[in-house]
């Protein structure tokens, strides 16, 4: 799938799970839960915010023609 509506449509299921890592991550960040659980949140949130910056770098770079 190709255009703006495909890069959304396509990062749409990685986004859903990076958010919801985020949210896992500042919920037990707020909370008693021990710190090894808390830093095991944050790096799983970091990394599938790191995998999904790529995703759409690279979706981007299908677009958008190269000067």
């Amino acid at each position: 799938m190709e255009g703006l509506e495909g890069v959304l449509t396509e990062g749409e299921p990685l986004l859903e799970r990076a958010m919801q890592a985020v949210r896992r991550f500042h919920e037990a960040r707020d909370s008693s839960t021990p710190r090894e659980e808390v830093e095991r949140l944050k790096d799983e949130a970091e990394a599938l915010m790191k995998e999904l910056s790529v995703l759409q770098m690279d979706a981007l770079e299908r677009i958008i023609p190269k000067a």
